[in-house]
């Protein structure tokens, strides 16, 4: 009998033992997607986008967006809800389908200038006021190419982190 009831203990160990584990990797795995998703920036391509208090349509609306193309950084993602914040520092929730998973934006904190090349000696080919929203091809070595439909102009701006936001540099090595 009192093997039965050792062999039943060493049971119920190595069963807690593995539960432990498995919820240890699980947040490990939801960790890392975490980390991923808040290096990522997208954009709202609705015209009519609510932000909710948390991922549902059940919670309360935060904010309702008719701007599509305001730059919006991603920090977790639950089932069709992403945990996002905007320009301002607003945190909630959007679901997916408000997100555009194509279109990267950026929007201007202060007036900048769009230069022809990367260089700041190349010619400046506009002037970007403040809350100006550009359509962003890429940013490396601390310069980002962009694009204004609106009125026909590509080209470099300095990427800044305090005159601008919802890009990331990468810098080649």
């Amino acid at each position: 009998m009192r093997k039965l009831i050792n062999s039943f203990v060493l049971i119920r160990y190595i069963i807690f033992l593995c539960i432990c584990i498995f919820v240890f990797i699980s947040n490990v795995a939801l960790t890392e997607e975490n980390i991923k998703n808040t290096q990522e920036f997208k954009a709202i391509k609705s015209d009519n986008a609510n932000m909710r208090v948390g991922p549902g349509k059940r919670f309360e609306i935060l904010w309702n967006f008719k701007k599509p193309g305001l730059p919006i950084k991603i920090h977790k993602k639950f089932e069709q809800w992403y945990q996002i914040e905007t320009p301002d520092g607003s945190i909630g929730w959007m679901r997916n389908n408000l997100i555009s998973y194509k279109e990267k934006t950026i929007i201007f904190i202060k007036n900048a200038k769009i230069y022809k090349d990367k260089n700041i000696e190349s010619k400046i080919i506009a002037n970007v006021d403040k809350n100006s929203i550009l359509k962003i091809h890429y940013c490396k070595n601390e310069w980002c190419k962009v694009e204004s439909k609106e009125y026909n102009i590509i080209g470099f701006v300095q990427n800044n982190k305090n005159s601008m936001w919802g890009a990331y540099i990468f810098n080649s090595n």
